[in-house]
């Protein structure tokens, strides 16, 4: 039997998705596309393309994405959770400006600071809560 050319394989709506994930994770933590590619030891051309979903992640590859970010493998895969959930964390996170209140958030020096922080949005965004 003659061997036939091994076609490459082709990425899925699955690795796009996988990949849209990776950079809201990168972006909310505030790690440049150059800084995470340099953390997982790759180039940041291929850092865009796996989270623009041209390139398919190994899961090996996956593992050291989720430890980076500190998230599990299955954060990253997860799909049913986030179809029931309707927006989930990550996709809140894609929200412009979400990620950086977030971050800004985060960095308040104490308790009060956060609730102080809490209660402008709140008020801003005429909600109770």
């Amino acid at each position: 039997m003659p061997n036939s050319p091994r076609q490459p394989k082709q990425v899925t709506q699955a690795d796009q998705e996988i990949g849209r994930k990776v950079r809201t994770l990168r972006r909310a933590s505030g790690m440049a596309i150059i800084e995470a590619a340099a953390a997982l030891g790759i180039s940041w051309q291929q850092m865009h393309k796996y989270e623009t979903g041209l390139s398919r992640i190994g899961i090996s590859r996956l593992q050291a994405i989720a430890n980076l970010f500190g998230v599990s493998v299955s954060t990253l895969l997860e799909e049913d959770a986030e179809r029931v959930a309707g927006r989930s964390a990550l996709k809140l996170l894609e929200t412009p400006g979400a990620s950086e209140l977030l971050q800004l958030y985060l960095s308040a020096s104490d308790e009060a600071a956060r609730r102080s922080i809490l209660a402008l949005v709140v008020a801003a965004a005429d909600l109770k809560a």
